[in-house]
């Protein structure tokens, strides 16, 4: 955690295997500055594959190790069954996933965790929102409430539970799926717990925030507008957690003004699961650094 006055937020969307961008723009960082991102940060708040990136960064773990994740691992995890009845099975077995995530992230319950961390997820049984919260000091539990027993790796895999595509996650008997479908950016959420639970003045707040890529290629003008003919079964998902990502980070730029950064590239329409286009994504994040290195050192505390 930094020393000076401002408080520093990091922000990460969800987006599947597009969390490369992430990772490589994050590395591109770690390598500037010389040292790790949760170093520079007060809190850091992840969503889905901005969960796993987010986990890692409190567990210091060096960035370029999650690049050669997303690089090595998403294969395995975006292996389809061998079977599958669309109707009745997820796309991908979970337990896929949940062996990359013990093979790259520390079984550390959140209360252990000292730099303050938000993961989003959504309880489907009750249809209500739920944070997991790492062990940040006094504040209201009424407010904010923590899961101190809850470990990292559950929180992470109750984030990622993509609906169709990954079963959910149970967790202290709540049934957790994926938090895009609430937060797919979690700015708003991070920028409001900045002002509610730390008590920050929001000229005091300085937040990053990371997505995974906009897509401007969605929908065309035609004739049939069914599930599936007009909308795309998936890709209506897809467009909704999009909307979602633009309307937070438009309320956080309302709520904090010129201290919200917000670096998004423009994508073509690749689903949570493409694997073709990790080596593009990676050469979007160099360019958006080159890019963007003065804004981001202005955001960061070195």
């Amino acid at each position: 955690m930094n020393n000076t006055d401002t408080f520093h937020i990091l922000a990460l969307d969800g987006g599947g295997t597009r969390g490369i961008y992430t990772a490589q723009l994050l590395a591109k960082i770690e390598q500037a500055i010389g040292t790790r991102i949760k170093t520079c940060f007060d809190l850091i708040v992840g969503t889905s594959t901005g969960a796993i990136i987010a986990g890692a960064a409190v567990s210091d773990i060096p960035m370029t190790d999650i690049v050669e994740l997303f690089d090595t691992e998403t294969p395995h995890i975006f292996k389809r069954r061998w079977y599958r009845i669309p109707l009745f099975l997820s796309k991908y077995p979970s337990e896929q996933l949940a062996q990359v995530i013990a093979k790259h992230i520390p079984e550390t319950p959140l209360g252990e965790i000292a730099t303050p961390l938000m993961i989003t997820s959504s309880e489907i049984t009750k249809s209500e929102v739920q944070i997991f919260r790492s062990n940040y000091g006094s504040r209201d539990a009424g407010i904010a409430p923590t899961n101190k027993e809850v470990c990292l790796r559950d929180a992470i895999l109750a984030s990622c539970a993509a609906p169709t595509f990954f079963a959910p996650k149970s967790v202290d008997n709540l049934l957790l799926a994926d938090g895009c479908l609430w937060a797919n950016n979690p700015s708003a959420i991070a920028a409001t717990e900045a002002l509610s639970v730390f008590g920050k003045e929001a000229r005091k707040i300085r937040m990053l925030s990371i997505g995974t890529g906009h897509s401007i290629n969605m929908y065309r003008q035609r004739r049939g507008w069914g599930f599936i003919t007009g909308w795309g079964g998936a890709k209506l998902t897809s467009y909704v957690m999009t909307l979602q990502a633009q309307a937070s980070a438009h309320t956080a730029k309302l709520l904090l003004k010129g201290n919200y950064l917000r670096i998004n590239p423009e994508i073509d329409r690749w689903e949570i699961d493409n694997l073709t286009q990790l080596d593009t994504l990676k050469s979007l994040a160099d360019r958006d650094f080159e890019k963007h290195a003065a804004e981001i050192k202005a955001f960061i505390p070195f």
